[in-house]
C-alpha cells in the first residue's frame, strides 16, 4: 500500500511517503504553508512515479486554519488524478493514543483544547486544566513551556510536534474495518469550537438598493 501523508496543522510541517517508494521532508511555515507544501508534493509525486497511490492522510488539526485547508485542498486535487482516497485524521491522535495521554493546546479566548486518549475533544478553562493535572491525569502539550507558564500551567512533556510519519504509523495500527470506515467520511478540519460562518445579507441575484 502506498500512502502519502501531509501534516500542516503546525508551524513545523511535514510530508511523508510510505510504500515501495518512500521519502520524508519537513519545513517551518507560519502563514505560507503553500509556498513549501507544493514543492514537497512535486518531489513526492516524482519519487512515487507510476506507482499506485492508495491513501492520502491529512492531519486535520486542531491547529493552523490555513495550513489544514491548504493540505486538504492539495490532497483532494491529487486524489482526483491518482484515484486515491483522502482521510482526515486528528493531528493529535497518534500522540494521545500511542502513549495513553491527553494532549493540550492553547485554544485562544482564554480556553485550552484537550484531547483525551479515547478521542474526546473539549475546551477547558485554565482552572479545569490545573484541576485535572492535580488529579494525576497524564497531560502533554504541543505548546512551549513558556506559553504554558504564562497561564500557570506546568507540565513535564511539552513542545510535542505532530508529524506526517506519525499519521502513517497510526493509520497502519488501525484495524482494517476502522480504516475502511474512515475512508467513507468527509475529509474536513477538526474544530475545537464550531466554525464561525457568516451569512450574506442578500442573495447573489438580488439588486442592492
Amino acid at each position: 500500500m502506498s500512502i502519502l501523508s501531509l501534516e500542516c496543522s503546525v508551524a513545523h510541517a511535514s510530508l511523508a511517503l510510505h510504500g515501495s517508494a518512500s521519502m520524508q521532508c519537513s519545513w517551518t511555515a507560519l502563514r505560507n504553508h503553500d509556498a513549501f507544501l507544493f514543492p514537497a508534493l512535486q518531489e513526492a509525486l516524482r519519487v512515487l512515479d507510476d506507482e499506485p497511490l492508495n491513501v492520502i492522510l491529512v492531519g486535520a488539526g486542531p491547529g493552523s486554519y490555513g495550513g489544514v485547508r491548504v493540505a486538504l485542498a492539495a490532497a483532494e486535487g491529487i486524489a482526483l488524478v491518482r484515484r486515491a482516497r483522502v482521510v482526515a485524521l486528528c493531528s493529535w491522535a497518534p500522540i494521545s493514543e500511542a502513549s495513553g495521554c491527553s494532549v493540550l493546546s492553547d485554544a485562544k479566548r482564554g480556553g485550552w483544547a484537550l484531547r483525551t486518549p479515547d478521542g474526546e475533544l473539549q475546551v477547558l478553562s485554565t482552572q479545569e486544566v490545573l484541576d485535572r493535572i492535580k488529579q494525576g491525569e497524564d497531560i502533554r502539550s504541543i505548546e512551549s513551556s513558556e506559553t504554558l507558564a504564562k497561564a500557570g500551567i506546568h507540565l513535564q512533556c511539552v513542545g510535542l510536534v505532530p508529524t506526517a510519519q506519525s499519521l502513517i504509523d497510526y493509520w497502519l495500527r488501525l484495524p482494517h474495518a476502522v480504516q475502511q470506515k474512515l475512508t467513507t467520511l468527509p475529509a474536513q478540519p477538526v474544530y475545537v469550537r464550531p466554525p464561525h460562518i457568516t451569512h450574506p445579507n442578500h442573495r447573489p441575484w438580488e439588486i442592492r438598493k
